[in-house]
């Protein structure tokens, strides 16, 4: 599939990540990659101009970064 769009992270979403365990880096990682050639409203949602947030629910915690 090809990308719709493409992702920039902040170096504090990059940080967010970076700190999370593994399976959840791997589910939030995942969701955005799915989301990137999907354009799920489910994983991710426009907040104003070029600014998005990404959702993830994995082990009954949601994730928004």
């Amino acid at each position: 599939m090809t990308a719709k769009f493409r992702v920039q992270f902040l170096v504090d979403a990059a940080e967010f990540i970076d700190k999370l365990d593994e399976k959840t880096r791997e589910k939030v990682i995942y969701n955005i990659q799915k989301a990137i050639v999907s354009n799920d409203k489910e994983l991710f949602k426009k907040l104003k101009g070029e600014i998005w947030e990404f959702r993830t629910l994995f082990n009954k915690t949601h994730y928004r970064l």
